[in-house]
């Protein structure tokens, strides 16, 4: 793969660099990149990609360019937007965007700053949504959908999240806080399946629980069934003195019928 990816640079170089899948996948980035050497030039240069290369066209090349390197690559900013621009499907999209920003690979304000300069890209308004969420501390799709279908959607209390805390055992975070003493716990299948991973969420919910907090913990159940999840968690709130009651996401919302089921909660 480096021979193939230095020898296309060589191809079409010195103007050139590397972009998309290809730049993500020599910043370390994990997924699955393909085979395609994917190649960034400057506007002005009218060239035939060979086989296995894919060439693109940009007006502001220097801008988004290190130039310093080599083979030359673009921007780890401007390789993660436009990946997620033109990727099928809109959660997959959404979670490149995050989990790069997880990963401490680059942050939310970098994205956006970078997002401002790509005025033509697709799903321009998308990304920068979830990235303004993501500077209030999601860092994953599983808690987009918790922040929008089950707090949002339901008038929730907003929580605080990823609150470092400093427990007995060692500094914690915890996804979402709210003030009436709950903790929302979500295990998404990346970071909660190691033996390592379960005792950290272990020593989160029991250091919760010294506290004072209540947990609740929720996996990829939310995407199906958002209006039971905010059920228990209006439940729970109420318990502890929130005035309520949650709102209904729509016509057919079953939060009001769900409540009812989860009171033994109180």
């Amino acid at each position: 793969w480096e021979t193939r990816v230095f020898a296309a640079w060589l191809a079409y170089g010195p103007e050139a660099a590397l972009a998309g899948e290809t730049a993500l996948r020599q910043y370390g980035v994990a997924g699955d990149w393909g085979d395609v050497v994917r190649l960034e030039v400057p506007h002005e240069r009218r060239l035939r990609p060979e086989a296995g290369v894919v060439l693109t066209r940009s007006r502001d090349f220097a801008r988004r360019v290190f130039a310093v390197r080599e083979p030359p690559i673009v921007r780890m900013e401007v390789a993660v937007l436009t990946v997620a621009a033109h990727r099928p499907r809109l959660d997959a999209a959404v979670a490149l965007v995050l989990d790069v920003c997880r990963q401490r690979r680059t942050t939310p304000y970098r994205l956006l700053t970078e997002l401002d300069a790509m005025v033509r890209l697709p799903r321009r308004k998308l990304l920068r949504e979830v990235l303004h969420d993501a500077t209030g501390g999601v860092e994953s799709f599983l808690e987009l959908t918790y922040l929008r279908r089950v707090e949002r959607a339901h008038g929730l209390p907003p929580a605080r999240r990823q609150v470092r805390v400093a427990g007995r055992t060692g500094t914690i975070y915890r996804d979402n806080d709210y003030e009436y003493g709950l903790a929302v716990e979500l295990d998404g299948r990346i970071g909660h399946e190691e033996v390592g991973s379960q005792w950290r969420d272990m020593r989160r919910d029991n250091t919760a629980l010294l506290d004072g907090k209540v947990t609740l913990r929720f996996g990829y159940q939310l995407v199906a069934d958002p209006c039971s999840a905010a059920a228990q968690v209006a439940a729970v709130l109420r318990s502890r003195g929130w005035p309520g009651p949650p709102a209904s996401c729509s016509p057919t919302c079953t939060v009001g019928a769900d409540l009812g089921s989860a009171a033994h909660l109180k």
